[in-house]
């Protein structure tokens, strides 16, 4: 695929930015009731949008930091052709380590390791020492010798044209010998892996046994790593694995893979909201609201939908949780019910979720915000299943047992000039 040149990408980047937030912006109800009255059912939404749909068994989830680093320490050391990671953030912390360690010790068994890290990395502080960064792992990975590439490099070209700084890879995936594929929220960094020492972050990898997936998965990382590493690489290295015996076949799932050039965000955020009839779920760290977003929930709860979204203490950054609060009572006036997550031993709510009628299902990285909708790139899952329902909402209960509402009186406490200013600041960072 030719990549676009850097004036190319200079001039329609924020182009693009600027339309999307205008389209984002004029969502009306009017036209919300146009695509009711169109709407048929997921399979045919997203049929009509290209986005495919993959055989698969049921998903393993798998609920906090500390839980997902248990299963990809199993998955590096079954891996018996390649590993294939992406992750937004990854930096070289003892919570780290053996990750990287063993990475490292797979490729002189004869694993093909290839690693894509966002270089949001370099910006990551210690949380609890502010003024301590927790170094990026790229040296430490050019040290062991594992193959990398970082997405949209800090350039000095960059640096002087920001808004090409707000194309960002968020996605996390890995993918197994062609076999096995995850996506989710967790990085490979401090917070997600180690903060609290109990759990990490509180979140969402959902694994799957998808050759279909895998490969869709495979390709997408290919594209990327070659728009980006002098040495390219061809799908062709890696081994493909066989698709689904039928009797092996226990759900499908539909693959979003988002990016500015191909937006499949705001599809998926359409489907949940036309597809909800009495209960819809958004569980968003980082929930930063357009009017148009707001406008969805506002319709939604007009036509008897219960919306619910979850909002989380501990985001360990003041501007983050002051944006999200602040939104706390847009979403109140919109109609929704907000809950305000405490985790007991603190850790941070980082999971994002969609769930609609305890059926459809939404798992990945994306948020329910301006830029998951259009500059970053992006990967979920979703599923029409009331099976993978039935797990989200067992996992939701026990969030439930720490989780308050939050009256109207409690959110305008989060109306300041310093929350307004977060707030409009993550529109176009958060």
């Amino acid at each position: 695929m030719n990549r676009p040149s850097l004036k190319t990408v200079n001039l329609i980047l924020p182009a693009a930015l600027m339309l999307s937030l205008l389209l984002t912006s004029c969502m009306t109800s009017a036209k919300l009731e146009r695509m009711e009255d169109a709407h048929i059912c997921a399979e045919s939404h997203f049929q009509e949008r290209g986005i495919p749909k993959y055989a698969s068994t049921l998903p393993e989830m798998y609920n906090t930091g500390t839980e997902w680093n248990e299963r990809s320490m199993e998955l590096i050391s079954q891996a018996e052709d390649h590993i294939l990671i992406t992750i937004f953030l990854g930096n070289y912390h003892e919570t780290t380590h053996e990750v990287w360690e063993l990475l490292q010790k797979r490729m002189d068994d004869g694993v093909q390791v290839y690693l894509m890290i966002d270089s949001a990395s370099y910006f990551q502080f210690d949380p609890e020492s502010p003024e301590t960064v927790v170094p990026a792992v790229f040296l430490h990975l050019e040290e062991l010798g594992i193959p990398y590439v970082e997405y949209n490099p800090l350039t000095l070209s960059n640096l002087f044209l920001p808004l090409n700084l707000l194309d960002r890879d968020h996605r996390k995936f890995w993918v197994i010998d062609g076999e096995y594929a995850a996506v989710g929220g967790i990085n490979i960094n401090y917070t997600s892996l180690g903060l609290p020492p109990e759990t990490g972050n509180i979140d969402t990898m959902a694994e799957a046994r998808s050759p279909e997936t895998a490969r869709a998965l495979t390709e997408t990382f290919v594209e990327s790593w070659n728009a980006y590493a002098p040495e390219k690489i061809s799908t062709e290295l890696f081994k493909r694995a066989d698709a689904l015996d039928e009797a092996d076949r226990e759900t499908d799932l539909w693959l979003i893979d988002h990016y500015w050039k191909s937006p499949q965000v705001t599809d998926m955020f359409d489907l949940f909201f036309l597809e909800a009839q009495e209960e819809l779920w958004l569980i968003q760290g980082y929930a930063f609201l357009t009017p148009a977003l707001k406008r969805r929930i506002a319709h939604a709860a007009d036509r008897g939908v219960e919306v619910h979204v979850m909002l989380s203490d501990y985001a360990r950054k003041e501007n983050y949780e002051l944006a999200a609060f602040y939104g706390m009572l847009d979403l109140i006036d919109a109609g929704a019910k907000v809950w305000r997550y405490t985790s007991p031993i603190g850790a941070f709510l980082h999971y994002k979720l969609m769930m609609a009628d305890e059926q459809l299902v939404a798992l990945g990285s994306v948020n329910y915000n301006l830029r998951s909708q259009t500059t970053s790139r992006e990967v979920s899952y979703v599923f029409d299943d009331p099976r993978v329902g039935e797990a989200v909402t067992e996992h939701l209960d026990e969030l439930l047992a720490y989780a308050r509402p939050v009256s109207r009186e409690e959110a305008l406490q989060y109306r300041t000039v310093k929350g307004f200013f977060y707030h409009l600041l993550m529109q176009f960072w958060g």
